[in-house]
């Protein structure tokens, strides 16, 4: 058979802002005020990217194909946008135009004619794309394949966190059987398992909901750290942590503005505030979660629990 050559289009989604980390680290809280900086458009979720990159991780598709794929598919949400076209219209949801600095823009498009003209603003264009992204800084080096013209904004939170609030969510037991769990799953014994589970099945299933969830969140946070640490491409990254947001928003804002290259905007301030950002955190709250996941989990694991904590309270893994 002929080896096929797929075509490589032109790039038309510029300045993708990739809002990253594993799940519940703070990305919707981050991902509702970033929109509200100059030039950026309102938040997304492309559910296709976090198949993508997971299943060129595993060799499961053809990375000329992932790439060809992924540039028509950004291309195709560019040109959307900017006619008013697949527009989220939901008042409650963080996608939702409603919760923009300025809803009227994407009513404005909606009269606009589709065509070449469209095409020429976004040539143009100096608007940033801001898209919800979980755990595409653990699979960096495959994300790096699909040629994206991206920024990263890689947020982190303490491990202990992470875990509580992942087993308060019921990751530990959801995949293959809620249909709202969109995670890519791997097929094992004949039961569902999410992707990072590859080569640690039967380990994953013999641990309780508490454990599954502790061994997720320091699997990949280990290898989100491995990844940055041996990125070429450290400049289009910025590193952040829930806790330094959520108590200093405006500093940690300051310098994602100098990373990005724009500024806030008189709607900024609103947009922090809905967020309940500056926010104190109770240190008692977190002695309450240690209670509870050490009284569930084995006892190597809490210990590698305390070790990942200490790590990150130090220096974020020594990423700073």
């Amino acid at each position: 058979m002929k080896k096929i050559t797929f075509g490589d289009h032109e790039n038309i989604a510029r300045n993708i802002i990739a809002v990253d980390g594993i799940s519940r680290t703070g990305k919707s809280m981050l991902n509702s005020i970033i929109p509200s900086l100059d030039c950026v458009e309102h938040t997304k979720n492309l559910t296709f990217l976090e198949h993508i990159v997971p299943a060129l991780s595993m060799g499961a598709i053809n990375p000329e194909f992932a790439k060809v794929f992924v540039r028509m598919a950004l291309n195709e949400t560019a040109y959307n946008e900017h006619i008013g076209r697949n527009v989220n219209f939901r008042y409650d949801d963080l996608t939702g135009i409603f919760n923009y600095k300025e809803p009227e823009i994407y009513f404005k498009r909606l009269m606009k004619q589709d065509g070449d003209e469209i095409i020429e603003e976004l040539r143009k264009s100096k608007s940033f794309i801001p898209i919800i992204t979980h755990e595409i800084l653990v699979n960096l080096e495959f994300f790096n394949l699909l040629g994206i013209d991206y920024f990263m904004l890689a947020l982190f939170r303490n491990p202990l966190d992470t875990i509580y609030s992942w087993w308060k969510r019921g990751w530990g037991e959801r995949f293959g059987t809620d249909p709202r769990a969109f995670t890519l799953t791997i097929e094992h014994s004949g039961l569902q398992l999410p992707w990072y589970c590859l080569g640690s099945e039967e380990e994953w299933l013999s641990l309780n909901s508490v454990e599954r969830c502790a061994h997720t969140v320091i699997d990949l946070n280990e290898r989100a750290v491995k990844q940055y640490k041996k990125s070429v491409k450290k400049e289009q990254i910025h590193l952040l942590t829930f806790e330094d947001f959520a108590q200093n928003p405006y500093g940690e804002l300051e310098r994602i503005c100098l990373f990005l290259g724009t500024e806030k905007t008189i709607h900024t301030p609103r947009f922090v505030s809905l967020a309940k950002c500056p926010r104190e955190l109770d240190p008692s709250d977190r002695k309450r979660k240690w209670s509870e996941v050490k009284a569930q989990a084995k006892k190597e694991l809490f210990e590698k629990i305390i070790e990942m904590s200490e790590l990150y309270e130090a220096n974020l893994y020594g990423l700073l």
